[in-house]
């Protein structure tokens, strides 16, 4: 009896833990040595490059049937200005509240994350579409002449599997040099 219980036990974990830890294997490998960053997510992102006000933007995206994911590297180096000697506090309200822009967004929360010997902030929001409702969570990072934004989100129906692809997507993130 105990060795079917133990059994049984090992079966259940592996089916809720298998899913989780054999889908990031199939992930695949971007990132930009201009942008100075690493991540994965399921399959190739659309790169685009853009430029505003001599700030050089490079944005990562990737849509799959149930998720957003994106990845947004802002180069200040263009305008003169380094995170490293300057409290990001105010560009951080303005890129949260960019976030929020949508006219029926809600804040749901809002918390300081570490990561790599940094210190990061991470919203979570919803939003309207249509009649259902989707989750973002997006992190924030200001790393020397960088401001680094990146999000993943999904219907809030799916909010475990949700969760589960936010943690892997945020944990393959890799700031370089």
């Amino acid at each position: 009896m105990y060795k079917m219980r133990k059994i049984f036990t090992l079966l259940v974990l592996l089916i809720f833990v298998s899913p989780v830890a054999f889908a990031q294997s199939d992930w695949v490998k971007s990132g930009s040595v201009k942008s100075k960053i690493s991540f994965e997510c399921p399959e190739n992102p659309i790169v685009q490059n853009k430029e505003l006000n001599g700030i050089k933007i490079e944005v990562f995206s990737y849509k799959d049937a149930a998720t957003v994911y994106g990845v947004v590297a802002s180069d200040f180096s263009g305008v003169g200005l380094d995170f490293t000697y300057s409290d990001p506090t105010e560009y951080y309200q303005e890129m949260k509240e960019g976030s929020l822009l949508t006219g029926n967004a809600v804040l749901i929360s809002e918390t300081s994350v570490a990561y790599q010997k940094m210190l990061g902030k991470e919203i979570v929001y919803t939003v309207l579409v249509g009649e259902h409702e989707y989750t973002y969570y997006k992190r924030f990072f200001f790393r020397g002449k960088f401001i680094y934004q990146i999000a993943i989100g999904g219907p809030s129906r799916m909010k475990q599997f949700l969760n589960d692809k936010r943690n892997l997507f945020f944990n393959a993130v890799e700031f370089t040099d």
